[in-house]
C-alpha cells in the first residue's frame, strides 16, 4: 500500500514531490554504530541519501559500512547489560548505488542533517567539541536522543525537574545557534522494524515527528523516501510531549483515539 501523498488522506504531512538523489542533502549519523543508527544508515542510504555512519572510531564504522555495501547486511547478537533488548539485524540488501560511508565524530559536521543517535546523556559532549565547525552554517539537527528511555545500562536515567523536559530543547539551549534548524523524530520506534526497504510491519509505518519547519520538511522527506509516514505533532514546543519512555494513560488513550478516528497507525505508539 502506497503511503498518502497529501494531508488530504488523513493526518499524515503531504509528500514533497519526487527529486534526484543528487539534490538530496547529506546527512551524517551520530551514534551511527549503535543499533538504530545502523539500521537508519542502510535504510536513508538505500532511499538514495549521501550517508557518513559516525563513531568514535571511524574503524569500527568501517567494518560494519564494509558489510553493508557488500549486500550482506549486518547482524550481530547484543551481549551484556543490554541483552534482551534487541540485536542488530539489518537483512541482506543490494546495495549497489549507495552513497554510505564510515567517519569518526568530527566527521559528522561536515553533513547538511546532523543525526543525534547516540545516547542522550553522550549526545551533547560530541556535539559540544564539533559546536565550532557547524556554528553559522544552517546546519539541520535531527535530535533522537531519548533522556527518559530507561535502559539497563543506566542510561535514560530523565532530566533535572527545574529545566526543559525535553533533550532536544535543552541540546538547543546548549549549542545556542540560531542557524540551526531543529527537528525531533523516531524517538518510538523499534530499530529492529527498519529494514532497509520499509516498516517490517508495513501495516504500523507511521512516525511522529516535532521541531522548526524548515527541519521538520527535510525529515519528512527523509521518512517518506525510506518507506515511512511522517505525522507531524507541531513545533518545538510540544517536543515534552514526545519524548520516548514518557507512558501515561492520557497518551496511550489519545493515540487509541486518533488511531481509530483518523487511521493513524504508529509503529510502536507510546
Amino acid at each position: 500500500t502506497q503511503p498518502p501523498s497529501s494531508s488530504k488522506d488523513g493526518p499524515w504531512a503531504q509528500r514533497p514531490a519526487d527529486r534526484p538523489s543528487s539534490e538530496l542533502p547529506t546527512v551524517s549519523v551520530i551514534g551511527g554504530t549503535g543499533r538504530m543508527g545502523v539500521h537508519l544508515c542502510a535504510a536513508w542510504a538505500n532511499a538514495g541519501y549521501d550517508v557518513t555512519m559516525c563513531s568514535r572510531s571511524k574503524e569500527k564504522a568501517q567494518d560494519i559500512v564494509d558489510k553493508l555495501l557488500s549486500g550482506e547486511g549486518y547482524q550481530k547478537k547484543v551481549t551484556g547489560e543490554n541483552a534482551g533488548q534487541g540485536d542488530y539485524c539489518v537483512p541482506a540488501c543490494d546495495a549497489a548505488g549507495w552513497k554510505l560511508k564510515a567517519g569518526d565524530n568530527s566527521a559528522a559536521a561536515e553533513a547538511d542533517i546532523i543525526v543525534l543517535g547516540t545516547m542522550y546523556e553522550q549526545a551533547w559532549p560530541i556535539v559540544e567539541t564539533i559546536a565550532p565547525e557547524i556554528k553559522g552554517k544552517g546546519k539541520t539537527i535531527l535530535d533522537m536522543t531519548n533522556p527518559f528511555m530507561k535502559r539497563p545500562d543506566g542510561y535514560g536515567a530523565g532530566l533535572p525537574k527545574d529545566g526543559p523536559q525535553a533533550g532536544i530543547l535543552i541540546h538547543k539551549e546548549k549549542l545556542n545557534d540560531p542557524t540551526v534548524k531543529w527537528c525531533g523524530a523516531y524517538k518510538h520506534i523499534l530499530w529492529t522494524l527498519i529494514l532497509p526497504t520499509g516498516p517490517k510491519n508495513p501495516s504500523r509505518p507511521d512516525i511522529e515527528v516535532f521541531g522548526d519547519e524548515e527541519a521538520v520538511n527535510l525529515v519528512v522527506e527523509m521518512i517518506y523516501r525510506h518507506g515511512w509516514r511522517p505525522i507531524v505533532r507541531g513545533g518545538l514546543e510540544v517536543a515534552p510531549d514526545y519524548e520516548g519512555g514518557k507512558v501515561s494513560f492520557s497518551k496511550i488513550w489519545n493515540n487509541m483515539k486518533r488511531e481509530i478516528g483518523q487511521g493513524e497507525k504508529l509503529s510502536v505508539g507510546w
